[in-house]
């Protein structure tokens, strides 16, 4: 399930510096969740330069598809970077992105997977 129109509000720009010397500017955006039934919202998630629109993030409350929407878009971006993949910010090229900075981002402090720790 896709919204039509996602009303995004929140957006990260960078860029994937590919090992061929190619740049491909990334822009990772979530939208506003909106209710599907009674039980369930669910949030616009995307990951342009990446991935195509994902389907809309769902979960039992706004605050809930709203964070998964987000992490979607960090798990992806951190898959990535464990391929070696360099992203740096778009607008300050020198700033490049390591874990520390995507869970900073994402605000993902605190959950690291289990083989990470």
């Amino acid at each position: 399930m896709r919204t039509s129109a996602p009303n995004y509000i929140a957006t990260e720009q960078l860029i994937w510096l590919q090992h061929d010397g190619a740049q491909v500017r990334i822009a990772a955006r979530v939208g506003v969740p909106y209710p599907v039934d009674d039980g369930t919202w669910a949030c616009p998630a995307e990951l342009q330069g990446v991935d195509p629109r994902y389907p809309d993030v769902c979960g039992a409350s706004s605050m809930q598809a709203l964070n998964l929407a987000s992490a979607l878009s960090a798990t992806r971006l951190g898959h990535l970077l464990e391929r070696g993949e360099r992203l740096v910010d778009a607008e300050d090229t020198s700033c490049a992105w390591d874990e520390e900075m995507l869970h900073s981002i994402f605000g993902l402090h605190g959950l690291r997977s289990p083989d990470s720790a």
